[in-house]
């Protein structure tokens, strides 16, 4: 690549190296920059001893036998990537993570599990989360599309157990840089702009990719590319699921009205027949808002894709009613959500984290927390084979059975929702026994702890009363709205039946609708 130097950053001066600022190449990480770098610095300028904080050039290790050596490279700069970075970093481990990007970058997946903030605060992060701009997510409201009822709460202080319930909602290009900072402060080494060209060898202490700035050799590879499943093409392993093949458009807003008083922070879920809606609080002003439509049904759209998110918000009631002050782009940015897996997920020398193991539908957030999990999972247990603890056979074995086991648990929770009969349930309030309190515990995120028995076989009943709600009528039968039949209502009337009613004021044409 063009530019590309191999030059590579870490934080911090060691003993026997001089403690000037070095210099930097564009597509390397570092806070905060140093100035040029002086010419004719030697790619063998090697950092080593105790960091101070203090911004230096090194050069990557170079192998007798061409290119450089690391004992970890990481695929992807990505919260499953960073996190991994980090802790491998702390260990004493050699680490490269390479991106394809530069940072920072946007994504979407901005709204956390409870899970994340146990593992951040484990980690020593959550300090560092608390200082960023966030919103505390306490819960959820979820509703039917058109409108008609109030969205039902899901507050995350219903969880049975003593557990933490409570997470939160973030700017993914915020939280993903503060990753990096951290991984960067621990010693891990970031190259962006970079990519890998090909996998020329994968096996324990014989890792051998080529970089589009040139080859490396390590001992461990994790792939953390997210769906790019760098791996997962190479082995030829990454599968489609059925039944889980969708399109998201989305964008960020301002001036969105919110949940207010107890649901002060929640997300907001609309669900309709043929997809389903998102609002996330992300800060004090900003607000994600997505469409997830079934991939067939997003071909009779009648509009390009990257329009499609305002032409879905207009006949969508629930949602219209909220974006009638907001102010945003009129376009909308794209993303296949097909769900898939690269089973297995470890092997000899590798570790898949996060999307790059496998994508499941991001209703439930799943996504970043899942990322934050294995990485954690993968990297621990790459220490744990270096300390002699474990083999790499049994590292491999019990990560692939973890992320199998949590894989199957959320794909039961997004098929339960897909299940018309379902969210008929989740919207008609208390149940008896408390079978809804167990749905909260579930879509909060116990699967990555073990799902206590007391939760277990309320939610094992819940799934029973789905069943019997198809054919006899355990709770009110709701006719879904349907997106591609409503016809353009752009702003709803207090007539529509939109909840509240709130004696809509005239407004002219909200800025986010294409003239």
């Amino acid at each position: 690549m063009a530019g590309l130097s191999s030059r590579s950053v870490v934080r911090g001066s060691r003993a026997g190296c001089d403690r000037k600022t070095l210099a930097r190449s564009s597509n390397d990480h570092r806070v905060p920059r140093p100035a040029a770098l002086p010419p004719r610095t030697s790619r063998r300028d090697r950092v080593c001893g105790r960091r101070t904080g203090a911004s230096i050039v090194i050069a990557a290790p170079e192998s007798t036998t061409g290119g450089e050596e690391w004992d970890v490279v990481i695929i992807g700069a990505g919260p499953a990537g960073s996190i991994a970075a980090l802790e491998l970093a702390r260990a004493g481990q050699r680490v490269l993570v390479v991106d394809k990007e530069s940072f920072p970058r946007f994504r979407i997946g901005e709204s956390m599990l409870p899970h994340a903030n146990r593992l951040l605060t484990d980690l020593g992060l959550m300090d560092r989360v608390e200082e960023l701009p966030h919103v505390v997510k306490k819960g959820l409201e979820i509703s039917f599309g058109d409108g008609r009822r109030e969205p039902v709460a899901i507050p995350f202080s219903r969880m049975l157990g003593d557990t933490i319930k409570q997470t939160f909602n973030i700017r993914r290009s915020v939280f993903d840089q503060m990753l990096v900072d951290e991984a960067t402060g621990a010693g891990a080494v970031f190259r962006f702009e970079d990519r890998v060209d090909s996998i020329e060898n994968v096996a324990r202490g014989d890792v051998r990719i080529r970089l589009a700035s040139g080859p490396v050799r390590s001992n461990w590879v994790i792939d953390a590319s997210g769906q790019a499943c760098v791996l997962g093409r190479h082995f030829k392993t990454r599968r489609l699921l059925d039944g889980y093949r969708n399109v998201s458009y989305f964008e960020h807003f301002e001036g969105v009205r919110r949940p207010d008083g107890d649901r002060t922070g929640f997300a907001t879920l609309a669900m309709c027949r043929e997809s389903w809606f998102w609002m996330i609080p992300i800060d004090d002003r900003v607000t994600s808002v997505g469409v997830v439509v079934d991939d067939e049904h997003a071909k009779r759209i009648p509009v390009p894709a990257n329009r499609r998110l305002a032409w879905c918000i207009e006949r969508c009631p629930l949602v219209a009613d909220r974006m009638t002050d907001a102010t945003g782009p009129t376009t909308n940015q794209v993303v296949g959500d097909f769900s898939y897996t690269c089973e297995p997920y470890a092997g000899d020398g590798w570790f898949m984290v996060g999307d790059a193991a496998a994508f499941i539908d991001p209703v439930w957030s799943t996504g970043v927390t899942l990322g934050i999990d294995t990485g954690v999972a993968a990297s621990r247990r790459i220490i744990e084979v270096g300390e002699g603890r474990r083999t790499a056979a049994s590292a491999a074995r019990s990560y692939g059975k973890r992320v199998t086991r949590l894989r199957a648990g959320f794909l039961g929770l997004i098929s339960s929702f897909y299940d018309h009969s379902f969210r008929e349930l989740l919207v008609s309030g208390h149940g008896p026994m408390n079978v809804d309190a167990a749905v909260v515990n579930m879509l909060a995120g116990e699967i990555f702890e073990g799902v206590p028995f007391g939760v277990r076989w309320r939610w094992e009943l819940m799934r029973w009363f789905r069943g019997l709600n198809r054919h006899r009528k355990v709770v009110e039968w709701i006719r879904p709205h349907s997106v591609l039949q409503a016809g353009g209502i752009a702003l709803p009337t207090p007539r529509s039946g939109v909840i509240r009613g709130l004696g809509r004021r005239e407004r002219g044409r909200p800025s986010w609708l294409p003239s």
